[in-house]
């Protein structure tokens, strides 16, 4: 199947040189690479988990309750597992801080909005753009993804089939359903459906999708330890993991700690600086604060599911060094549990780690929309990627352009008016999310007007030569309605008029263009199980990572509602392989998988 990014031409992939070097070479740590840095130790090694004066036990110990992790601990417990869940924080993450969309095809919601969807629709879609999972792990995700849709309704979750047409990152309130890719584009390779389903309520609903999860693991009897981050592992003399060593922090600082967590907001613009001072004071607090050493024992598995590194400088200094050189410009998603150290938990007993070098970068060239008809350089005044691809992906494309990322919009006179005219009054009174950001970048990001391609293109800094040369090779495809090198969509050409000419900065350091970010990377997992893998491939026994701490289905580009998805596909076939084992009699022997144990909800897995 191909493995292309989200802003993949007709012709070829387009700037996809971080793809030259193997995955085991790009990714593999040296040993001057592997000291940690997050809060984590190495593993407490023990002969045998029976000796051990444990303080807690449960079939099941969930690391990280956030979107993966309750998914997992309810799946677990319908099944009649005993499930202990650990949290850093109070629970919720970065899923709970989101905008609550959930990416499914073939569900009822559709249905009722008169489209006929399917699972095998929404198959080929997500071919033709590219994962990185193997086709029949595409093929169950998206077999299973009506189902889970269900399965979270049954829990509580709520959605509706209000759709709103226009294709756009986030729709307004009152519009449930909605294109959060790039489907109506891809009408060659799947039926066009609408497959973003955004949880009910208003503004950002990750709440309004979080809570009824989390209500309902608490009333089936979880037992969720809060404010108790996981410091190591617990091994035994055959390498298993058999446990987990938490830090407990005492009740009385509690509301101070969550205070702390509470400061790194994803929807504060300009956050960057006192995000990270969060962070340091966060850290600092941990460390000076008495706390109580607990071993929980885990009988059938361990689960991390502790989200990415987005708010771990160190990591992204190792791996993509222009977040820690412009994350003050940057608004980082995701919440300050977000810190590596599910990831690096997994890495203490051998876990292989993927994708660490993948980024997610938005930077909107449209809306508004006339703004896609523009010509996106860089210093070199080259194009790089279509103007219409998906936002997440020019943005990656940008981060990748020299000047620590800069890129200039090219536009006319004519184009850059009716693309003020409508920022100021956008489709749908959706100006709360994208009017108003557009304008205030084109008032205040640095915007430039010249008479002339070559006095445009001294304003920025670019040649003025390989400008002229740029434009004009792009005018002359576009006049026959092509565009050969990166395959910009036919209804997105027109020719640039190089009188009078405008230049909208586009650029990663741009602190006005409200550029997020989120890594993609983390611990490699068997597909059909989720467990924890090293780099030979081979499984950890004990270990699985869920969501953002595993490589999924959304860790080579991503798009609204992905990342959701996959915590409940990947929570729940976590679990689902724990219950197998353990219905094995035979806690990670290499056993024939069993059939599950009998559970009221569908098999994500």
């Amino acid at each position: 199947m191909p493995v292309w990014p989200l802003w993949r031409s007709h012709s070829r992939a387009p700037h996809a040189n971080w793809r030259k070097a193997a995955p085991s070479q790009r990714n593999k740590m040296t040993q001057t690479e592997s000291a940690y840095t997050s809060n984590i130790e190495p593993p407490l090694r023990v002969a045998d988990a029976a000796e051990v004066e444990w303080d807690d036990e449960a079939e099941i110990v969930v690391a990280g309750f956030g979107g993966a992790g309750v998914v997992a601990a309810i799946h677990a417990m319908e099944a009649g597992a005993n499930v202990i869940a650990v949290d850093r924080f109070s629970g919720g993450g970065a899923t709970e801080k989101s905008g609550g969309v959930v990416y499914a095809g073939g569900t009822k919601y559709q249905h009722e909005a008169g489209y006929q969807d399917t699972a095998e629709e929404m198959y080929k879609y997500l071919s033709y753009e590219g994962t990185p999972v193997r086709p029949e792990t595409l093929k169950r995700f998206c077999d299973t993804s009506a189902p889970n849709i269900a399965w979270l309704e049954k829990q509580g979750v709520q959605f509706a089939s209000g759709v709103f047409e226009e294709r756009i990152a986030y729709p307004p309130d009152g519009y449930f359903l909605y294109y959060s890719g790039m489907e109506k584009f891809r009408g060659d390779h799947a039926k066009v459906a609408p497959r973003g389903h955004r949880t009910f309520g208003k503004g950002a609903t990750g709440k309004n999708y979080f809570k009824p999860l989390r209500d309902k693991a608490l009333n089936m009897g979880l037992q969720l330890m809060t404010h108790a981050p996981v410091r190591r592992l617990i091994v035994d003399q055959h390498d298993h993991v058999v446990g987990v060593e938490v830090h407990q922090i005492p009740e009385d600082e509690w509301e101070k700690h969550q205070a702390l967590f509470e400061r790194v907001n994803p929807y504060k613009m300009l956050n960057g600086s006192e995000a990270e001072k969060a962070v340091a004071d966060c850290r600092e607090f941990e460390r000076g604060v008495p706390q109580t050493r607990r071993k929980i024992r885990a009988t059938g598995g361990v689960i991390l599911s502790a989200g990415g590194y987005n708010y771990n400088l160190d990591l992204f200094g190792r791996y993509r060094p222009i977040v820690k050189e412009t994350y003050p410009e940057l608004v980082r998603g995701g919440s300050m549990g977000c810190d590596g150290s599910g990831i690096e938990l997994g890495t203490t007993v051998g876990g292989g780690l993927s994708h660490m070098d993948r980024l997610f970068v938005t930077k909107a060239i449209s809306p508004p929309h006339e703004f896609i008809f523009g010509v996106l350089v860089n210093m070199d005044g080259q194009r790089f990627i279509t103007e219409d691809a998906y936002l997440g992906n020019v943005g990656c494309a940008i981060s990748e352009q020299s000047q620590t990322g800069s890129a200039w919009l090219i536009l006319d006179a004519n184009t850059f008016w009716a693309g003020v005219k409508q920022a100021v009054w956008p489709l749908k009174n959706a100006v709360s999310w994208w009017g108003m950001p557009a304008l205030l970048n084109i008032v205040l990001g640095g915007t430039k007007r010249a008479s002339s391609l070559a006095g445009l293109a001294r304003k920025v800094g670019i040649d003025p030569s390989a400008l002229e040369k740029t434009v004009e090779e792009f005018n002359s495809h576009a006049r026959s309605g092509t565009d050969p090198v990166h395959g910009k969509m036919q209804q997105h050409l027109r020719p640039l008029e190089t009188s009078t000419c405008y230049a909208v900065n586009l650029s990663v350091k741009n602190k006005w263009g409200f550029s997020g970010t989120m890594p993609y990377g983390g611990l490699t997992v068997d597909e059909d199980t989720g467990a924890v893998t090293r780099e030979d491939g081979t499984p950890i026994v004990g270990l699985y990572a869920a969501g953002r701490t595993a490589v999924g289905v959304c860790s080579e580009s991503n798009f609204s509602g992905l990342s959701i998805a996959d915590t409940v596909f990947s929570g729940r076939r976590a679990a689902d392989a724990i219950l197998r084992s353990n219905d094995a009699g035979d806690l990670g022997k290499d056993a024939d998988i069993l059939p599950l144990r009998q559970s009221s909800g569908a098999s994500a897995g």
